[in-house]
């Protein structure tokens, strides 16, 4: 299971390769409770974040410390014992510099979440009270590091992914005209805490044009009340028991669907078999990408340029399959694809002068001879009518 000892000393043993290969002498692991910026803590110790935000200090060798908001000291600690030292000081700041004084002599400290999720008045604390030390950004091989999950990691994937499917089973039973989608999410919240979820991130989708522009417009459910002749797009991510991130979405309809909209659904279809077929160890993000952006042009669609990511502890990991910077940090084409990377990949097509647009999900883990998709449900339109559901597989 992921969160036993053998896990925990795997990992450790990564970063203090990597610390010594980079000649680093510690490694500091922001964090906040947000969906993409606590998977760091969980790694390195099996802790949670509950509320606020948090760190580990690693020395090359050495167990972690976890320095937490004073607000959490009475929060519960992980059961799994991967660490000892929990501290909850009056600052975070004043936490992390007294942290690093069990060593008398450093000089290189790497921060995971430098960039992105360390608060400026840590970062000067840090500064001020080691000027002599050089304080690095750590994320980018921090990402290389956690992108391939060991064959435990990927077990608690299959689980998170277990849950969407169930959670998808029950729209599938509940959703008809008239339904709102308030009460199609309430059904999927229950159904995924019930089983163990956490963290979920329910969203709905549906056309909307604006200035000639055609968008899926998304959000969390609404009042918004479902008719017979939309498409309806419903998707799924949450975090399993063991803290693993899947997502899941597909589109669903009630009346027979128009051929624009019947064309977005084979188009996001294609889009993701083409991504399928060609994530293996060794292909690039951008060759992902661009044979999902064949395969959707071929049927007279557009897609944004980039299309998915990794995900694991957290829901947005690198790599991420584009064909350039998405949003937070960079990453060059000879971040290849390898064996044990779990891959999310969502196109997100339209056709403007059609007024159609389309969307879905799916989740995979790459093993050595291809990519294998985590959800049991088919990929393609589905249609709910007189009590059945089909799919269009296309």
């Amino acid at each position: 299971m992921p969160n036993s000892l053998s896990e925990r000393n795997r990992r450790w043993d990564l970063l203090n390769k990597s610390m010594q290969e980079n000649d680093v002498d510690a490694l500091i692991f922001s964090a906040n409770d947000y969906r993409g910026h606590k998977g760091a803590l969980r790694y390195v110790a099996d802790y949670n974040l509950p509320h606020r935000s948090g760190n580990a200090v690693m020395f090359k060798d050495e167990e972690p410390i976890l320095v937490l908001s004073g607000n959490l000291s009475g929060a519960r600690k992980a059961t799994t014992g991967w660490v000892s030292d929990y501290r909850c000081p009056g600052t975070i700041a004043q936490g992390l510099v007294d942290a690093l004084k069990r060593r008398k002599k450093f000089t290189r400290v790497g921060i995971v979440g430098l960039g992105q999720i360390m608060k400026v008045d840590e970062y000067l604390a840090l500064t001020t009270s080691y000027p002599q030390v050089e304080f690095i950004d750590y994320s980018a091989q921090f990402e290389l590091i956690r992108a391939v999950k060991s064959a435990a990691e990927i077990r608690g994937t299959e689980e998170s992914a277990y849950i969407l499917d169930q959670c998808f089973s029950r729209l599938l039973e509940i959703a008809r005209p008239g339904t709102t989608e308030r009460e199609i999410g309430a059904e999927m919240y229950k159904v995924g805490h019930q089983l163990g979820g956490e963290d979920p991130l329910f969203l709905t989708m549906y056309t909307e044009t604006d200035g000639g522009q055609t968008n899926a417009t998304f959000g969390p459910p609404r009042d918004r009340v479902l008719n017979a002749h939309d498409i309806h797009t419903f998707s799924f991510e949450i975090v399993g028991p063991k803290g693993y991130w899947t997502e899941l979405s597909r589109m669903v309809t009630f009346a027979q669907p128009t051929d624009d909209y019947d064309r977005m659904a084979r188009a996001v279809t294609k889009g993701l078999a083409a991504a399928s077929m060609e994530m293996k160890p060794g292909a690039s993000p951008s060759r992902i990408q661009r044979s999902v952006l064949k395969a959707i042009e071929s049927e007279g669609a557009s897609s944004s340029y980039w299309s998915g990511h990794s995900l694991g502890l957290d829901v947005l990991e690198h790599p991420w399959i584009g064909l350039d910077v998405v949003e937070d940090g960079t990453q060059s084409d000879d971040t290849m694809i390898q064996a044990g990377y779990v891959l999310a990949v969502h196109p997100m097509v339209r056709d403007d002068a059609a007024g159609a647009s389309g969307y879905m999900a799916d989740s995979f883990v790459i093993d050595d001879s291809g990519s294998r998709k985590l959800s049991e449900h088919p990929t393609g339109l589905y249609r709910i009518s007189k009590g059945e559901v089909n799919v269009n597989e296309y």
